[in-house]
């Protein structure tokens, strides 16, 4: 028998009748099977069928000559019920999905076990058997970064940084022959296999089995620590926690921030769609959208998703940017759990990864560095220029300065130096991934300045009466300090996602020898917000 690929999902449990797991408009056909089968459902059709599109290329008197052409797409799920041994006397009645053609189109996502197919794979790849992986990082829902080896390899091959990724998709090669050759593992499950119609019951089974394994738990420890929520009942109930919240005033761990890197220098007025034409904002501030609402008129979910974040920049016309939910940023405990809502998606945290992260920050001492106020609104590149003059031995480099371009790119080597050698990055406490940028660039900085002579050269040609700080020569990263200053406007609070950005890049950073801490800056005080 000759391998071929299959693919499978998997029914949630509750799904008593497959049948059930399709979409309400799915355009297949219950057909019979031999014998009748008790654990067999087959459902067949075409899963679309049209004329193609390219057709509407000619002009409107020619486009008769098609007449009767269609694309098409052959579609089929056999749903198979699988019997699995329990410690009860009832055994547990699966059903697990096997899609032929377009089939997997017409399932309903929210009947489907999310990340199935990933724990199958984890469980029988084994560690060193990896051959492609698909990542994101946890604070940007929108950059997917896939990793291939000529070879298979381990995880540690790919360069990736376990704690700061979401694992999500892997392929590879399974360590036991007998249960299949490549596959692939994300919500559903690819495998290279030799199984027939009459050995689907058993395959079914030994799959089934290694979804429950729990052998991933050794061999990949770091998978799970960050879990995307696929599960629609599981994410409404999460948005209907955050809405009774904000109507309650309950917002703690609940801030507005961009969903996406912005250059302050060139955006400095916010406002909602809806709001009065005079009310504009320095910044987008949680408290300000909700002042839209009162008693009667209360926030709701279709708001948050359908009233826009407006942008604009000096005296140019304001832009519709995102959507209020797209900006929300919340960390809530729901069900004895972290829930993180970032870039509009939800995340759940292990309880012993978030021990770890918060552990790991108490050991990022805060800086003794003295620096001014903060005045709310106020432009970064502003509040540094001030920050700069307010005292002796601090020293401005904005990048208008100190422009390298380095391996890895531009390198902005700090906002302030100090005589204490001192190299102060300044930036508004805000989405994780704007902070992410933030601590990245420190130590990206950080290694040019010790690898790079040419930044260091241009450095002490920017500013002379600095040179003794910015030795010519290699310098010891031991007499500099990293400090990464965040201007605030209420609880000096990170981001859980900024924790792990943070706490990952100040191990490297001690690594290379140098001091990392942190500075929370605070508005004046009796500034208003």
């Amino acid at each position: 028998m000759a391998k071929r690929s299959y693919t499978f999902r998997l029914l949630k449990a509750h799904v008593a009748d497959p049948a059930n797991a399709l979409k309400e408009q799915h355009r297949l056909d219950e057909k019979p099977l031999t014998g009748n089968p008790e654990n067999k459902r087959l459902f067949a059709g075409q899963a679309y069928n049209s004329p193609p599109g390219w057709i509407s290329f000619f002009n409107a008197a020619d486009r008769a000559q098609f007449d009767g052409l269609y694309g098409g797409q052959a579609a089929a799920i056999l749903f198979v019920g699988i019997d699995l041994a329990t410690e009860g006397t009832n055994p547990q009645h699966r059903w697990l999905a096997v899609c032929f053609g377009m089939g997997f189109q017409e399932l309903r996502p929210e009947a489907l076990e999310s990340q199935f197919g990933l724990k199958v794979a984890l469980n029988r790849l084994g560690r060193e058997r990896i051959k492609s992986i698909d990542t994101r990082r946890p604070e940007d829902s929108t950059i997917q970064t896939r990793s291939q080896n000529s070879r298979i390899g381990e995880i540690f091959d790919f360069g990736v940084d376990t704690s700061s990724i979401i694992l999500q998709a892997i392929t590879g090669k399974s360590v036991d022959e007998a249960f299949g050759g490549t596959l692939t593992g994300n919500d559903g499950l690819k495998l290279s296999c030799e199984v027939d119609y009459n050995g689907i019951d058993d395959k079914g089974l030994t799959i089934i089995n290694s979804f429950n394994d729990t052998a991933y738990r050794e061999l990949f420890p770091w998978y799970g620590k960050i879990t995307p929520i696929r599960d629609r009942l599981r994410i409404d109930q999460l948005n209907q926690n955050l809405v009774n919240r904000l109507q309650n005033g309950e917002i703690d761990g609940i801030h507005l921030a961009p969903p996406e890197i912005i250059d302050y220098q060139n955006v400095d007025r916010f406002k909602f769609s809806g709001s009065l034409r005079a009310d504009t904002f320095d910044d987008l501030r949680l408290h300000d959208y909700l002042a839209l609402f009162d008693e009667e008129h209360a926030v709701t979910l279709a708001h948050l998703k359908s009233d826009k974040v407006r942008v604009a920049n000096d005296d140019g016309p304001f832009r519709d940017r995102w959507s209020v939910f797209k900006c929300l940023c919340a960390e809530v405990q729901f069900n004895d759990q972290l829930h993180i809502l970032a870039s509009d998606e939800w995340y759940v945290v292990k309880d012993d990864f978030v021990a770890i992260v918060n552990a790991a920050m108490v050991e990022i001492p805060l800086s003794t560095l003295q620096l001014p106020f903060y005045t709310a609104g106020e432009k970064e590149g502003d509040y540094n220029a001030r920050a700069a003059t307010a005292q002796a031995g601090m020293y401005l480099y904005d990048k208008r300065l100190v422009n390298f371009e380095g391996e890895r790119g531009r390198v902005e080597f700090c906002d302030i130096l100090t005589d204490g050698r001192q190299l102060v990055h300044v930036k508004r406490r805000s989405k994780s991934q704007t902070l992410s940028h933030l601590f990245l660039q420190g130590q990206v900085s950080a290694e040019a300045f010790l690898d790079h002579p040419p930044l260091r050269a241009q450095i002490r040609e920017a500013m002379p009466e600095i040179v003794e700080l910015i030795p010519a020569d290699r310098p010891n990263p031991a007499d500099y300090e990293i400090v990464y200053a965040l201007l605030h406007e209420g609880n000096p609070t990170l981001p859980f996602f900024s924790k792990v950005a943070l706490t990952s890049i100040s191990k490297q950073l001690r690594r290379m020898n140098y001091g990392v801490s942190l500075l929370w800056v605070g508005l004046t005080p009796g500034n208003p917000v």
